[in-house]
């Protein structure tokens, strides 16, 4: 695959978004698409514009268990990342 080819098939949430709205009628958002792209890992960014690849709209189909929604869960709050979050909440409490 040619280089220029990857980033034909690169589209940004809302794109995706609308794709599955029209294709299936079930109303889908560009949040929800790029939150479940970022939990499996297929999410790219360049700069701040949210990107996924044609390729992997079919895993974002894919249904996912409780169980593989609470390990992300269980990643993102313990740990560094939990600490991060909790000192930015309260360094925003702090301001008068």
């Amino acid at each position: 695959m040619k280089d220029d080819d990857f980033l034909d098939g690169l589209l940004t949430p809302e794109e995706i978004a609308r794709r599955i709205t029209a294709s299936s009628g079930v109303e889908t958002t560009a949040r929800t698409v790029w939150e479940k792209a970022r939990r499996l890992g297929v999410a790219k960014k360049i700069g701040r514009s949210p990107l996924i690849h044609l390729s992997d709209v079919p895993r974002l189909l894919e249904e996912e268990t409780k169980s593989e929604r609470r390990a992300h869960l269980a990643r993102i709050t313990t740990g560094p990342a939990a600490l991060s979050i909790l000192q930015k909440a309260r360094k925003k409490r702090a301001r008068p």
